[in-house]
């Protein structure tokens, strides 16, 4: 009994705390999409013009990235996956075609910018988002489902960076820091891509090995 106790509220933890992230997340994007993205449909905008030369190739990199990002969301509900397993399924395959895609060219769209100081980082990112997510899908083809769940979560982080950079460079004083904000802003998100994820689920395991031996520690007193 106080086995399932533990693991109840375990769960009930877990959904509280991945509402909140993704809470989060969403109010960055309504945050990026009001101080810069939607400058993308202005055609005098400054922001526009910066990708004129290069239209076709944020296109490339943007359309199916932004379908990665959206839907990578949905890949996260434990219910999508219980009830509907084949939708699940088919979405996984659109978000590792979309990688596929927008990963590479976000290289060659950085690369043609003027900004050469951040291309090591569009090299990392793209790398980092095409590793991951190469391991998820190897690993759900190799019925390793657990390393599967584990490898989407180190993956998704890296689509999230698009986010996160442009909601800190959103804030004032950083926007007032320019280039340099920037930079720290793409670094600083790149690396919490890249070791976040693995903390946390480190963290979930140790957590749920506690709460084991706790629960059956009490069972057998």
């Amino acid at each position: 009994m106080a086995t399932v106790v533990a693991a109840s509220a375990s769960r009930r933890r877990y959904f509280q705390a991945k509402y909140v992230m993704f809470a989060v997340y969403g109010l960055m994007m309504i945050v990026v999409w009001v101080t810069r993205d939607h400058l993308l449909l202005v055609p005098a905008s400054p922001l526009r013009r910066r990708y004129a030369p290069v239209a076709l190739l944020v296109f490339m990199h943007g359309f199916p990235a932004a379908i990665a990002l959206f839907q990578g969301i949905l890949q996260f509900s434990s219910r999508l996956r219980q009830r509907h397993l084949q939708v699940h399924r088919w979405m996984g395959r659109i978000y590792v075609g979309c990688v596929a895609i927008g990963a590479p060219v976000a290289v060659v769209v950085a690369a043609k910018l003027p900004l050469p100081t951040l291309l090591p980082a569009a090299i990392i990112q793209s790398f980092g988002w095409m590793a991951t997510t190469a391991t998820a899908l190897y690993c759900v083809r190799t019925g390793r489902i657990q390393q599967h769940r584990e490898w989407m979560i180190r993956s998704y982080p890296f689509a999230m960076v698009f986010v996160v950079v442009r909601a800190i460079v959103a804030i004032p004083p950083v926007a007032r820091m320019g280039v340099l904000g920037l930079t720290a802003s793409v670094w600083g998100s790149l690396a919490v891509a890249c070791f976040l994820p693995s903390f946390m689920i480190e963290w979930q395991q140790l957590a749920a090995a506690r709460r084991a031996s706790i629960a059956s520690s009490t069972m057998t007193t």
